[in-house]
């Protein structure tokens, strides 16, 4: 009688263990907690997309916290600042990954910035969610624990060129990008464009992340005679080299991609940015423009909480999310990267209710959509021109 009954009880305490274990296996997950990380840029050339973007999913993860969290687990958000640079990228990943043990990686800003760490984060078992990068390598090639939102430089800028080539006729192309592996990325889907169709490449410019006088690239491209000049910038190049080359005389249509679309590039003082364009893959949000209740809604949450209103990183941010809260939510109390990732894989046509993109993902395919819209700068802000212009 008592062989059996401890029998039953060491049994028993083998099966409590076996859950114990289970519980305890699964990196940023505890039975209240789920750690998120991030490496972005919260000072340096970037800082105006890392710090509103991670404000903003911090504002999110506080909501759903508030409420009691995701199947009783509330989300701790750790952000780590890289200024930009690779190598302060790496170091923050080695953080993440090894002091605070993160579920899974959220807006991670930079191209350089995700390929340099993507090795040593996937062999920890951690997902890449939504990277501030529309580089083809945040979703390709297929792994199961990479996840692009938002479609990418290289489909907005060949969209962008079909557009300019269809509506205006132009084909004399020329190029103006960062010397880095963001660059690299807009010039690639140049040639690939160029290549496919009766376009010329006819010049092209490098110039450093950092820097801010371009009257010499300028000049080359004007003597070039362009029809249209691709930008591969982000805030301030972008604004220093449309000024420049439009002080310069330069007539051609100037397209750049999502990475130049912040609100700050469009209220350039001055009107210095008049009559740029961006293909991108959202629209900027304002409260003077009749938002619909939805956006007015996260323009006034976002006020309330560090107050001003969202800048141009929302377009970062609160699709990808939304996206993470939902797949957290469908993976259910017994969290893991496998229940996780199979939550992911379910979510077709998501809305995130601001007139971003339809997402759909599948077991095949992480990139969740390909949309690009085609806006342009008039008296400091982003109006629309053209809807679904990948599909031209």
């Amino acid at each position: 009688m008592k062989f059996g009954f401890l029998k039953n009880l060491i049994a028993a305490g083998a099966i409590i263990g076996v859950a114990w274990s289970s519980a305890q296996a699964q990196q940023g997950v505890s039975d209240n907690e789920i750690v998120i990380g991030a490496h972005t840029a919260l000072s340096g050339p970037a800082a105006i997309w890392g710090v509103d973007s991670t404000k903003l999913a911090r504002l999110m993860f506080e909501e759903v916290n508030a409420k009691g969290g995701i199947h009783g687990r509330k989300i701790r958000y750790i952000v780590e600042d890289t200024q930009y640079q690779v190598p302060l990228a790496v170091k923050a990943v080695n953080k993440l990954l090894n002091r605070d043990k993160i579920f899974a990686m959220h807006l991670a800003l930079g191209t350089g910035h995700n390929n340099a760490v993507f090795k040593r984060q996937f062999a920890k078992n951690v997902p890449s969610l939504f990277p501030l990068t529309g580089a083809v390598s945040m979703g390709l090639p297929f792994h199961k624990l990479k996840f692009q939102s938002l479609s990418t430089y290289r489909a907005q800028t060949r969209a962008g060129i079909r557009y300019f080539n269809k509506v205006k006729g132009h084909k004399r192309i020329c190029t103006f990008a960062q010397d880095t592996d963001y660059g690299q990325e807009i010039i690639d889907a140049v040639d690939a464009e160029v290549a496919a169709s009766d376009l010329e490449l006819i010049a092209a410019t490098k110039h450093k992340s950092t820097e801010t006088e371009f009257v010499g690239s300028m000049t080359k491209l004007k003597n070039a005679n362009c029809d249209l000049i691709v930008f591969g910038t982000i805030i301030g190049d972008a604004i220093r080299g449309y000024s420049t080359a439009r002080k310069l005389g330069i007539t051609a249509d100037i397209v750049a991609n999502v990475a130049s679309s912040d609100r700050v590039v469009a209220a350039a003082k001055n009107n210095a940015t008049e009559g740029f364009y961006v293909a991108t893959s959202s629209r900027a949000i304002y409260r003077d423009t009749d938002p619909t209740p939805q956006q007015l809604d996260l323009i006034e949450r976002f006020n309330k909480r560090y107050g001003k209103d969202p800048g141009g990183a929302i377009i970062y941010a609160h699709m990808q999310t939304k996206l993470l809260l939902k797949a957290l939510e469908d993976a259910g109390r017994d969290l893991t990267v496998d229940s996780f990732v199979a939550a992911m894989e379910n979510i077709k046509d998501f809305d995130d209710g601001i007139g971003t993109p339809l997402h759909s993902y599948s077991s095949t395919s992480h990139v969740g959509t390909d949309g690009v819209l085609l806006d342009v700068v008039k008296g400091g802000k982003f109006v629309p021109v053209a809807d679904n212009i990948h599909k031209m």
